[in-house]
């Protein structure tokens, strides 16, 4: 008897999630609006082939104006002349003699 009772007792949640079907819709009298189609290419412009230019006169156009170069993509690079030169005495760390690599100490 114990054991019908704790078996009605866990089927009791399961009641709650039974769901009572849900009411017919209504017929629905407005009008829906219309729909209106416009194609993706509507826009599109097909290819057309340019004419070669003088390449010294498109690079010139696109040259910085103000007479300093323009470097990679427009990124002025120090001129080596602004740089330190790098010292001799003093190796840069880690560029020693490569023990690791077979040298001898």
């Amino acid at each position: 008897m114990k054991n019908i009772l704790s078996g009605l007792a866990l089927c009791v949640p399961l009641a709650a999630l039974a769901q009572a079907p849900a009411p017919a819709a209504a017929p629905s009298t407005a009008s829906a609006p219309a729909l209106r189609y416009q194609s993706v290419f509507a826009d599109y412009k097909p290819w057309q082939d340019i004419k070669p230019g003088d390449w010294r006169q498109l690079n010139d156009n696109v040259a910085p104006k103000d007479g300093k170069g323009g470097g990679h993509a427009g990124h002025a690079m120090p001129s080596a002349a602004s740089a330190p030169a790098p010292s001799a005495s003093k190796p840069m760390p880690g560029h020693g003699p490569h023990h690791m690599h077979g040298g001898k100490r």
